[in-house]
């Protein structure tokens, strides 16, 4: 398939694989699904059994140059190459920015923590290749941590022997969670203006105070330094220590954080409405777009998925409104066709989905 530049929507009926391809794209771009995926999921029922091969080929235009990816998911193994050479994911996410609007982001507020730190690790990743190592090095050093508490649990490893090596480990791990922590509130901080103007648009609501609360063990720490971070993390990591070796996981760092979306100063998981979380994240979103541009003079790539139907009428048009002047290719699913999609000049292109199959119209 190939897609013109403008909007292109992709419509049909619910279970038709809309969102199947809306997360190929995905996978193209940032080298991972936006929902939970294995190679198990990811493969084709088709009896092929652990011989299943998983492969996604695109080609990307940027500017005058091409550019050619391929993903590939063979024996629970996952390889991706760009022109030809093997690249981790987390580069393409920097190479290749994506935002995506989709009913479970937008269901974010009401759901557990990990969904609102997934929401600011996705302004990060997309924002320099600094915090991509980042992010990428605090997985790795939080699997290896986890690794040995799992095995001090079993009694693979002796306890006296762990503790030696968490303390080895600790001067490193500590660090790497400290500066993503740092990454995450300089985002917030640098993504403040554009987020409040965008909810009062939203919200058609031009005086409505929003702002958002880093919690770190329950402290706000929005106006922390890089030291008061790994200071905290420190004595925390010390009080927590017996508590990680019974439980066989680290509680200690940015994975373990919570992000707090306030509306005039109260938390918007008690005193918002569904309609008014939405609205809220739909606006940090639009944020977070406005945020990538100031900082490299170019537009991520959109993807929504069946996001116009989970918004009333204001809200829809608000999105509409805004998204017309954002000269980045979006695509868009939905089932509906009968609402207003009125992006102005923007080039709109019609593809229906039926039973797996892309067709032009």
């Amino acid at each position: 398939m190939e897609f013109p530049p403008g909007v292109i929507v992709f419509h049909g009926a619910n279970g038709q694989g809309k969102t199947n391809l809306v997360e190929a794209l995905h996978f193209l771009v940032r080298g991972e699904s936006f929902r939970p995926a294995t190679f198990e999921t990811l493969a084709a029922h088709d009896g092929a059994g652990d011989e299943a091969r998983v492969r996604i080929d695109g080609r990307i235009l940027e500017r005058e140059l091409q550019h050619e990816i391929k993903l590939e998911f063979a024996e629970g193994k996952k390889s991706v190459t760009c022109n030809g050479h093997r690249v981790a994911s987390a580069n393409l996410a920097r190479q290749f920015p994506v935002v995506l609007f989709s009913p479970e982001s937008l269901s974010a507020i009401k759901s557990g923590p990990e969904q609102r730190r997934a929401l600011l690790d996705d302004v990060i990743m997309t924002h320099s290749a600094g915090s991509v190592k980042i992010l990428r090095d605090f997985r790795r050093a939080l699997k290896a941590r986890n690794r040995l508490l799992r095995d001090v649990r079993d009694g693979v490893t002796p306890k006296t022997q762990a503790i030696r090596i968490l303390e080895s480990l600790d001067p490193s791990y500590l660090p790497i969670a400290s500066e993503l922590t740092f990454n995450r509130l300089e985002a917030l901080r640098d993504i403040h203006f554009d987020f409040q103007r965008a909810a009062r648009s939203v919200l058609q609501n031009p005086d409505v105070e929003i702002s958002v609360e880093y919690m770190i063990s329950s402290q706000k720490a929005e106006a922390w330094s890089r030291s008061d971070i790994l200071s905290a993390l420190h004595k925390r990591a010390l009080e927590l220590r017996e508590s990680e070796i019974q439980s066989g996981t680290s509680l200690v760092g940015p994975h373990k954080h919570d992000v707090r979306f306030l509306f005039t100063g109260k938390d918007s998981r008690f005193f918002c409405s569904q309609g008014q979380q939405r609205a809220l994240i739909l606006s940090f979103k639009m944020a977070q777009i406005l945020y990538h541009y100031k900082a490299h003079q170019v537009h991520p790539l959109l993807l929504l998925d069946d996001v116009l139907s989970e918004l009333d009428p204001i809200r829809r048009t608000n999105l509409v409104s805004f998204l017309k002047d954002i000269p980045a290719q979006i695509f868009l699913t939905t089932t509906d066709l009968s609402f207003s999609m009125d992006f102005g000049d923007r080039r709109l292109s019609l593809f229906r989905i039926e039973n797996g199959t892309v067709q032009p119209e």
